[in-house]
Order: C-alpha cells, then sequence, then structure tokens
C-alpha cells in the first residue's frame, strides 16, 4: 500500500474548511511434355531389306511443330496488378528524423470585454476569500463526440464556488487562432447533468462548442474569463485522429524530485526540481508524435499548477487530468482513478496506451490494468511489484531507446 501523500494530508485539512465530496474511486502450370518440340519420328533402317536408295519421305515432311505459336511469351504479366497496403505502415526509420514539436498553444489571447458588476453581492465574499484556483478539464475526444468546453470557477484555500455569475469564453483553434465562441454562466449545485464524468456541484461552465464552431483533428485551448474581475481559467482539447498514439506518465515522485516537493510547494516554497533525464525522454516520444498525458491523482486545484510546471521544467505540452475532488486521492482509490481514465482514453484510441511511467505500486497496478505492455511501461526507483514493467533508475537512460521505433507524426 502506497503512503499517503503530503498533498493529501493538506488537502484533507482544507476539505475540513470546505466540507467539499471525495468524488474518488471508484487475422497453368504449363504441362512442359505439351510445349516441347519433337521431330517427327525416323524409323531405323533395315539393314537387311536391300533398298538404301529409296527416298527416307519423312525429310520432306513440313515440321508443322515450328508454326505453332508459343502463346506463354504474350501472357500479361499479373503481378504488377497486386496492391500494395501501406496506409497503416508508419513512417519507416529512414524517414523524418522526428515529427514537428506538440503545440504549445501560448499564441497571447485577445484582450477580453470590459468588466462588469457582479451579479450578487455575496460574490463579493466568495472573491474575498483568496486567490483564484480556476481550472479547466482537459479532454481526448474523437472527431465525433459531443464536444464540451468544462471549468470549474473558485476562490481560496477553501475552493469556494463561484456561482451565477457572467463569464466568457475564447478559443485558440489548432493552437494557432483566436475567435470569440460566447458567454455562458457558471452553475449552482446539481444545476447541470454530469458531462465527461464532471459532476455539477457549483461553479462549473459547460459550455457546448456549436456546431459552427465544431473543433477538428488536433489540439485546441479555450480560455475563460470571469467578467467580474477577470480572472481566467484554460482548457486543452486533443481532438484524436484515427492513428493518434498517447504515452502516459505520472507527476510527484515520477517527475518531481520527490512525493513531497509539490507539497512544500504550496506553503511558499521553491518549484520542485525535474528529475534528471525526464524531460529528455519525454521529448524522445514526443518528436515522434506521442501525446503526452500527464495523470495525476493530485487535488483538482492543482490542475493549473500542473500545467504551469511543466512549461518550467520544459516538458512537452501535453493534456493533465486531476482527481475531481479537493483533496486528491492515494492507494485503492489512486488506482481506480487512472486504471478508469486510461480505460475511457483506450476507447477512444482503438488501443492501448503505449508507454507509462510511474513510481508506485498503483502506478503499475493501473497500467497493467488498462493493458499497458509491459515492455513500456517504467518506474523510476520503484522495487516492489512492477508486473513486468522496467524498473528505471536514471532517465538519461532512456532517451536513446525511446527515440527509436515508428513515428506517428500529425
Amino acid at each position: 500500500m502506497a503512503s499517503l501523500k503530503p498533498w493529501a494530508l493538506l488537502s484533507l485539512t482544507l476539505s475540513a474548511c470546505s466540507g467539499g465530496a471525495d468524488q474518488a474511486d471508484p487475422g497453368a502450370t504449363r504441362d512442359a511434355a505439351a510445349d516441347t518440340f519433337r521431330l517427327p519420328e525416323i524409323p531405323d533402317l533395315d539393314q537387311d531389306a536391300g533398298v538404301p536408295d529409296a527416298p527416307v519421305t519423312a525429310v520432306d515432311a513440313p515440321v508443322t511443330a515450328v508454326d505453332v505459336p508459343i502463346t506463354t511469351v504474350d501472357a500479361p504479366v499479373v503481378i504488377e496488378d497486386v496492391p500494395v497496403v501501406v496506409e497503416d505502415v508508419p513512417v519507416a526509420p529512414d524517414g523524418p528524423t522526428s515529427c514537428d514539436e506538440p503545440p504549445s498553444c501560448d499564441v497571447a489571447p485577445p484582450p477580453p470585454s470590459a468588466m462588469t458588476s457582479w451579479r450578487h453581492l455575496t460574490t463579493r465574499l466568495t472573491v474575498a476569500l483568496g486567490a483564484a484556483r480556476h481550472r479547466g478539464r482537459d479532454l481526448f475526444l474523437r472527431p465525433a463526440d459531443a464536444q464540451w468546453g468544462i471549468a470549474r470557477f473558485a476562490y481560496g484555500a477553501a475552493d469556494d464556488d463561484l456561482t451565477d455569475e457572467d463569464v466568457e469564453i475564447f478559443l485558440l483553434r489548432n493552437c494557432r487562432t483566436w475567435e470569440r465562441l460566447g458567454e455562458a454562466r457558471t452553475t449552482r449545485d446539481g444545476a447541470h447533468a454530469t458531462i465527461e464524468g464532471v459532476v455539477d456541484n457549483g461553479g462549473l461552465v459547460y459550455f457546448p462548442i456549436p456546431e459552427s464552431a465544431r473543433l477538428g483533428v488536433g489540439r485546441h485551448r479555450l480560455r475563460y474569463v470571469v467578467r467580474g474581475d477577470r480572472t481566467v481559467a484554460d482548457q486543452y482539447i486533443e481532438v484524436l485522429s484515427p492513428d493518434a498514439h498517447v504515452a502516459v506518465t505520472d507527476v510527484d515522485g515520477t517527475l518531481t524530485e520527490s512525493e513531497t516537493a509539490e507539497w512544500i510547494t504550496v506553503f511558499g516554497g521553491a518549484s520542485p526540481a525535474v528529475n534528471a533525464g525526464s524531460p529528455e525522454a519525454l521529448w524522445a516520444l514526443a518528436r515522434r508524435g506521442f501525446i503526452i498525458f500527464y495523470l495525476t491523482a493530485r487535488p483538482e486545484w492543482l490542475t493549473a499548477r500542473t500545467h504551469q510546471w511543466t512549461r518550467e521544467r520544459a516538458l512537452p505540452s501535453g493534456l493533465v487530468h486531476t482527481m475531481l475532488n479537493l483533496t486528491g486521492a492515494t492507494g485503492a482509490p489512486a488506482f481506480t482513478f487512472k486504471r478508469d481514465e486510461l480505460l475511457i482514453l483506450r476507447s477512444r484510441l482503438g488501443r492501448p496506451v503505449e508507454y507509462g511511467f510511474g513510481n508506485t505500486d498503483t502506478d503499475a497496478q493501473a497500467y497493467d490494468a488498462a493493458g499497458i505492455p509491459a515492455s513500456g511501461a517504467y518506474y523510476y526507483r520503484f522495487t516492489g511489484d512492477r508486473r513486468g514493467g522496467q524498473l528505471n533508475n536514471d532517465y538519461r537512460t532512456l532517451a536513446a531507446p525511446l527515440s527509436e521505433g515508428p513515428r506517428y507524426c500529425r
């Protein structure tokens, strides 16, 4: 059983203040004899017959076999009509040395509309509780899936919901061009049906992306701006191509210098260092076309912070999923959360995730249950039951081998 993560202890303390509910858990021939050229048989001379001057008429007979056309010379060579199926063959090693880098989606956003007054006087009390901790819910979608913008808006350590207030929504299509989508209003508890596993417990925006603005294959960013104070949330949506491939990684202890590093940051400490060589290892996969998925059982309010940290430490841009609650999880709930997230992604990809990086038994259990092959599962300095996965004591030894293999460029 994994030990309780320090940020979980912190979150439990915070949840006592907020009363937040824990949602964790969970395939003709040819007859040679017929073509042989034969002269008519000439009978042996009978030496006793005494007729040496008799003409041998067989010599003057026309040899008609010479005039028989040999039709096989004109037969078409049909092997040229055999189709060569190459659509599903990945880029060969002697092709491009790498794919384009994943989009960073860092184009400066357009200016929002003018600030407006709060709709409710009580909102002022909510905003006074502390800094905004807004966050979008990143999504992997198939092209035919319903497309939703989903974000949560809250303030202070108690994660107090911003309810019934206006939010302006912008879209960075394909991480290149901004456009305004419209406005929405944050929910009160239970006002909206659950979408993409996100239960409405207040302070949420569920925005159906209009058909006229439907997202194509690729990565997109939604920015939400609260009209009353211009605080923001960001959400990333990856619309998967049929040949999309994903690599998943845990964060705490797997990429950060220790399990406790982010907990220290919450109390004003320095941002955690990254484990040596881990950015290069993940970049090796990103340059082969793999989408990076940061899957962590951290509490939901650390979503934006997790995106920020990956940028600080020069990790490849990717999508982030945290627990959908205030406290996060360890042990069995963390296993259930990660397994279920990976199974949902597997159904959308049509194949298991091919690479996974972790450092605990819950990572190993979840990756095994979701079908990640043991040959592609790497566990950082973890000597427990790796379910056949690989022991990784130094990421710097992985970059070269991970850069080899098929590429799945966009």
